[in-house]
């Protein structure tokens, strides 16, 4: 397994890990996974960053690490493999960082802490599993052979996967069958067909407007979505991964915007290059505020403007003044993403500090499928939003309620998608 790769299912384990919230099992995944969020949380990609230590403590309060009792270890492994200074006042300073190196920096940190076959395993399987549904079976003596997992470890090794969430899994034909959420992340088109050969004639028509709505407006509400599909059938396509759930949200309200995973997987992989979505919370974000904010505040008018926004972000100049800017992007501040600078009043303005997600948002939205502006149906006040949950949280909601709904079987569709 490539060092990016690796570093980008350490994320992803760490992600479920921390909803778990017991499981010392993966103790070493969860230092490197936790040292890796946190990095990319402090890091520009292109300048050295200092922050002081109430910026480092709200850094890390957003990215759910515990002050008293996490943070000082992360801290300390950072700067052990030289990608932090610590002041002894507690702030810090760290060189310009991409999303590919913190990856890499992630699984280096987990290389160098463990020894454990057990949790190298829980990696592989998830890798394993994630191009196409695999026969329980046939994965476990996989894994068993190449990482000399004994029976009761490799029975183990499953059983705890399971009820964390580090793999998916649906029983049919008298066996369970693995799999996760990067199934349509590659070969999207062969995929998506296996799955309308599956369906209704009536299904599969509905599919296809869905997506070609997609594919010209870029993203739809999921209120729109359902309107097409109805709920139990879109529920049954978020459970395997065909669409992307992105929910942005404040204290007032909540939108979620439906993509499709190929969208990003044209300019990469698309796993890797947003392992931690942060691209995908850039574009849901923009899209969000310029939906429902107001010209008076500095509203975003129209894609056009929304691409040449981010175009000037490039080019590493600042935009606004406006009111909007200030309030409107709180979580792309916080996960530093952008910075802000007050002008006056209530006036911000911004500047880009993770060069590689304004790039790859800007060849989503010029080239990929939101290459054409998206009418959402908004009808909001507010527009600042404070929280993004990404696709894979809004997945294992969905299959979370599942187990309680015998409507929601999903077998039928991983079937088709086996051979």
């Amino acid at each position: 397994m490539e060092e990016r790769t690796q570093g980008a299912w350490v994320i992803h384990h760490t992600k479920k890990i921390r909803e778990f919230k017991n499981a010392p099992e993966f103790e070493d995944i969860e230092l490197a996974g936790k040292c890796g969020l946190f990095l990319s949380s402090l890091a520009a990609s292109k300048e050295q960053s200092y922050l002081n230590a109430n910026k480092v403590n709200t850094i890390a309060e957003a990215s759910n690490i515990n002050k008293r009792l996490e943070l000082p270890i992360i801290k300390d492994t950072l700067q052990k493999a030289k990608l932090i200074d610590i002041s002894s006042k507690g702030d810090i300073s760290v060189l310009g960082i991409t999303t590919s190196k913190v990856l890499d920096h992630t699984s280096q940190i987990f290389k160098d802490s463990t020894t454990d076959d057990f949790q190298k395993a829980s990696l592989e399987l998830a890798n394993y599993s994630s191009d196409r549904p695999v026969q329980g079976d046939l994965v476990k003596e996989y894994i068993s052979d190449t990482y000399h997992l004994s029976s009761e470890k490799n029975k183990k090794l499953f059983q705890l996967s399971e009820e964390i969430g580090l793999i998916d899994y649906e029983e049919f034909d008298s066996e369970k069958v693995y799999f996760n959420g990067n199934l349509f992340r590659r070969d999207a088109i062969a995929k998506t067909s296996k799955v309308l050969s599956s369906l209704s004639d009536e299904d599969s028509r509905k599919i296809t407007e869905v997506d070609n709505l997609i594919k010209s407006e870029g993203c739809i509400t999921q209120e729109s979505a359902i309107r097409i599909l109805g709920s139990i059938l879109l529920s049954k396509l978020q459970s395997i991964a065909m669409y992307d759930f992105n929910e942005v949200s404040n204290n007032q309200h909540s939108m979620v915007f439906i993509t499709k995973p190929s969208s990003f997987s044209k300019f990469g992989n698309p796993f890797e290059d947003d392992a931690l979505d942060m691209a995908k919370a850039f574009i849901a974000s923009l899209t969000y505020g310029m939906k429902i904010s107001s010209p008076d505040r500095g509203q975003i008018q129209g894609h056009s403007m929304l691409v040449n926004t981010i175009r000037k972000l490039l080019r590493g100049e600042s935009v606004g003044p406006c009111t909007a800017i200030g309030q409107d992007y709180l979580v792309l501040v916080v996960n530093r993403v952008i910075e802000l600078k007050h002008s006056r009043g209530s006036l911000y303005s911004m500047r880009l500090l993770k060069f590689d997600i304004g790039r790859l948002a800007l060849d989503v939205l010029e080239k990929g499928d939101s290459a054409e502006q998206a009418s959402l149906e908004l009808d909001f006040k507010s527009s600042s939003v404070t929280n993004y949950t990404g696709p894979e949280d809004n997945r294992m909601r969905i299959r979370r309620k599942k187990s309680t709904s015998k409507k929601i079987n999903v077998g039928e569709l991983l079937r088709t998608m086996r051979n």
